[in-house]
């Protein structure tokens, strides 16, 4: 009934050999594919990000058109524009959790040259809006280390800038595993001159 089976028959036996390979090589290759994917709908929404990042931080420039010429932002501004990240979001992903969506604006104005009477970059106002998730989302460097990218207007004056951070929770198991933070986030941010 039963065959006498010892060590050395289980090592040098190789009927269903074939078999046993193809499955550890079939689960190899699920998880593989499986990680492939992952990264891959992760890089999609981080170029969705960018893309929020880039249109909202140009709607904010527009400060003439758009808000009555007023240069300063308020947290209404702020607010409106986290929605129509969320709307744009929305338009490109019906099936995005856009509940822990947060957005992080900087505001950055400088002193008059010619009211100084020399060219030196001189802070007037800086100031930082937070909506969603607030202290969660920030950019890899703030606005007020990046003064050098300020050009110098028609009028003589530094030009100010506004830096705006779109942050995602991720539901990515690759940067789950890879990341050190306890919820990792995606991020994108965009820096724009007023206009």
């Amino acid at each position: 009934m039963f065959k006498n089976m010892n060590v050395l028959n289980l090592w040098t036996d190789r009927r269903a050999a074939v078999s046993v390979e193809f499955v550890l090589i079939s689960i190899a290759l699920i998880f593989f594919i499986f990680f492939l994917t992952d990264l891959v709908i992760r890089q999609a929404t981080i170029g969705k990000l960018d893309r929020v990042s880039y249109s909202v931080a140009g709607i904010l420039r527009e400060r003439i058109q758009l808000y009555d010429a007023r240069e300063t932002l308020s947290q209404q501004d702020v607010d409106a524009t986290a929605e129509l990240a969320k709307k744009i979001l929305t338009d490109m992903n019906s099936t995005i959790d856009l509940s822990q969506m947060s957005l992080h604006v900087e505001e950055m104005h400088f002193e008059d040259p010619i009211r100084l009477g020399d060219d030196r970059k001189q802070i007037k106002l800086y100031k930082t809006w937070d909506s969603g998730s607030a202290g969660q989302c920030t950019p890899p460097q703030p606005l007020n280390e990046q003064q050098q990218l300020t050009p110098r207007g028609s009028y003589g004056r530094w030009v100010p800038l506004y830096q705006v951070t779109v942050c995602l929770p991720t539901f990515s198991w690759f940067t789950r595993l890879t990341s050190t933070e306890e919820t990792p986030l995606m991020s994108s941010f965009a820096i724009v001159m007023l206009r």
